[in-house]
């Protein structure tokens, strides 16, 4: 470890043997950050276009009902204009085929009263407004799916982008990756302190990265849009399904699941914070027990709403007493 701050000409020093795969890591860095970021995008547009076909359908639903109410009340008068003998040809009733064709005859307009004719007005406004609101499903369906296409594309390319960019990391030399992630890590520190002065963001002590260091690709996702009006409150971690994921610090780790993190662990670590893994393919034990640090307590996966994403590890860090904190700038330093 180099003693002091690393400059950016010790990095170059230290590279030079793995000038052409520090040039593809760090180019594979940055279209995995791209794409992950079209990616928030595009899944933001799947919930937007979601929520546009549920309105949509549910009012098709709902003049679907209006209809059938209309019908039914010009069924009803065309029964008791027959049973009055106010329709001069009442075998109508009989031969029609549907409702639809009893009322648009001749004759029953002309029988029909004024409450009729209403009737009659509010049924053909029903079939037109249902009509609109089907063609108007069927548009958003169609956007959904091209939308729901975009998104598979972009997790493609990112998934695609960080296998490059961990190929990368593998192929550098040890003393390039030692200063390159000792330099990554001085900048994001300070970085980091400057948004905890202005935030008000905490110090974790000692930390472990959830994965191995160079098996994970993330960004700083803290606060984007999520369905239902949520923000994002952690920080999503890439890595390959199955990959082990690892207690941050020492504790108690215990197990469960839940609809929209799947299955999940919450590590109360001895430093009094608590630490959330959602989305595990799968534990690496059941219940409660206390865990050490770096002991492996699950693997990779995209189990509950993550379903059809890149198998990642949404991490927060929640201080004792307290909400999430943007867990980016410590699993950063931590994994970088």
């Amino acid at each position: 470890m180099v003693s002091g701050a690393v400059t950016e000409s010790q990095v170059e020093q230290a590279c030079e043997d793995s000038r052409e795969q520090l040039t593809v890591y760090q180019a594979a860095r940055a279209d995995f950050e791209e794409a992950a970021l079209e990616y928030e995008a595009a899944l933001n547009e799947v919930a937007r276009l979601e929520a546009k076909q549920g309105r949509i359908q549910a009012s098709v639903e709902s003049h679907t009902e209006t209809l059938g109410l209309v019908q039914t009340q010009l069924e009803e008068q065309a029964v008791q204009m027959y049973m009055m003998g106010g329709m001069n040809n009442p075998g109508i009733i009989f031969s029609a085929s549907s409702v639809d064709e009893v009322i648009t005859t001749s004759e029953f307009l002309n029988s029909a009263t004024l409450g009729g004719q209403k009737s009659i007005n509010d049924l053909i406004a029903a079939k037109g407004e249902l009509n609109r609101f089907q063609v108007d499903l069927e548009a958003t369906h169609e956007e959904l799916k091209t939308a729901e296409e975009l998104a598979l594309d972009i997790v493609n390319r990112q998934e695609n982008a960080m296998n490059a960019q961990q190929e990368a990391y593998s192929k550098l030399s040890d003393r390039c990756k030692q200063l390159t992630a000792q330099r990554e890590r001085e900048i994001e520190e300070a970085r980091a302190r400057a948004r905890q002065r202005a935030a008000g963001s905490v110090q974790v002590g000692d930390f472990n990265c959830p994965f191995t260091k160079g098996h994970t690709s993330f960004i700083d996702s803290w606060g984007f849009p999520r369905s239902g009006g949520r923000t994002h409150k952690g920080t999503d971690m890439f890595a390959v399904r199955g990959e082990p994921m690892y207690a941050v610090q020492a504790g108690t780790a215990t197990t469960s699941s839940n609809s929209l993190g799947g299955l999940t662990v919450h590590l109360r670590a001895n430093s009094g914070f608590t630490y959330y893994y959602a989305h595990l393919d799968r534990y690496a034990f059941s219940g409660s027990k206390s865990v050490a640090q770096g002991e492996t307590i699950g693997y990779n996966g995209n189990s509950g709403n993550a379903s059809g994403t890149s198998p990642h590890l949404h991490f927060e860090i929640r201080p004792s007493g307290s909400g999430p904190v943007n867990p980016y700038p410590t699993v950063k330093a931590a994994c970088y």
